[in-house]
């Protein structure tokens, strides 16, 4: 009897062992997969995703949603291109810096324009601060990438010092 209930517990027990190995993949397997998801939104995804959610906030009507998921794909675009145009020309990034900089706030001026075209004027009072509140969360998250990036680089170069 007693050799059957240790038996018993040896058999529980490695079925729990396994159970924890199998959740732990299963957990890496689906982060992974959702990771991947995150970065096939295209730029239509991210138009109407946007327009749903500022319809959403502002209660706005299907034909305003419609114009800023156009409005949006039109900024996404002109974003996509001066990125492009940026890391074409690496050579003189001292140079177009500025530049890309008054391209880039063009861009946010006309989108801006559009959006105050588009809503009515307490829409656009309300939209505004969520617009401002979005660019700098998204700042934030550049100057992060820029510190994690100049970290790097400093570690690059303490390895290829010696140091360390």
């Amino acid at each position: 009897m007693k050799k059957i209930g240790i038996l018993l517990i040896v058999i529980f027990l490695s079925m729990g062992a396994f159970a924890q190995v199998d959740k732990k993949d299963k957990k890496g397997e689906h982060h992974a997969e959702s990771h991947d998801k995150s970065h096939d939104i295209d730029d239509e995804a991210h138009a109407i995703m946007y327009a749903d959610k500022i319809a959403t906030r502002l209660n706005l009507s299907l034909e305003q949603k419609e114009q800023i998921q156009e409005a949006q794909m039109k900024r996404l675009e002109s974003q996509k291109e001066l990125m492009a145009e940026m890391m074409s020309e690496n050579e003189n990034m001292g140079e177009s810096n500025s530049e890309k900089k008054e391209e880039k706030k063009k861009i946010q001026e006309d989108f801006k324009e559009n959006m105050k075209e588009i809503l009515t004027a307490e829409q656009y009072k309300n939209w505004e601060p969520m617009h401002v509140r979005e660019m700098k969360m998204q700042g934030k998250d550049k100057y992060k990438q820029k510190a994690k990036n100049k970290n790097k680089n400093k570690d690059k170069a303490r390895n290829k010092d010696g140091t360390e």
